[in-house]
């Protein structure tokens, strides 16, 4: 056992620091002053890291499932790189890339009507759809969210009303947009 595995140890975790990734059974992982918590700390030592939910240990393969694929996340830049990242504060994250091939066929579906427009076109109305279907319909506070005035929300509204017509009022395809939207937009975050 090395020297920096004995603060784990020591509270009770099994671990597996020669792994790649290395992996770690914590009790209480995201305790706010467990040693469990601390020990975790000070073996990472700043190194990137997932925290898988908290689960009873009959469910610690599902927790290492989800902090494997966030790994995987953190590296793609979907999720932030550096520092330690809580999968329970990024569930609808590893949702949405559970499925990556299902995820691409429901954006080419929902967004097609995008594609008849120009790069920035389509990115400026995509923008703006997100903020419009996350703000309830809101103007005033689509404008805010994208430092834009009012008016150019309302502009690009009616370009989207002519592109996706009364679907845009469909609460299915609004969770569907809002889903292919977000999805997207992480992607946009890692390049």
């Amino acid at each position: 056992r090395r020297e920096e595995d004995r603060p784990l140890a020591a509270a009770g975790a099994l671990v597996d620091m020669g792994s790649r990734p290395p992996r770690m059974l914590v009790p209480e992982p995201e305790g706010s002053g467990g040693t469990g918590g601390r020990a975790f700390t000070l073996a990472l030592r700043g190194r990137p890291a997932a925290i898988g939910p908290a689960v009873a240990v009959t469910e610690a393969a599902q927790s290492l499932r989800l902090a494997s694929r966030a790994l995987g996340l953190m590296g793609r830049g979907v999720l932030p790189r550096q520092g330690v990242v809580r999968c329970s504060e990024h569930l609808s994250t590893l949702l949405l890339h559970g499925d990556e091939p299902l995820l691409e066929r429901l954006q080419a579906r929902v967004l097609a009507p995008l594609d008849t427009v120009s790069a920035g076109q389509r990115d400026r109305l995509a923008e703006t759809l997100l903020a419009w279907l996350l703000s309830g319909s809101n103007v005033p506070d689509v404008a805010a969210r994208l430092h834009i005035h009012p008016q150019t929300v309302r502009y690009r509204l009616r370009q989207l009303e002519k592109l996706f017509g009364d679907a845009l009022h469909d609460p299915e395809t609004r969770l569907d947009l809002i889903l292919a939207l977000r999805a997207e937009s992480l992607h946009a975050r890692q390049n």
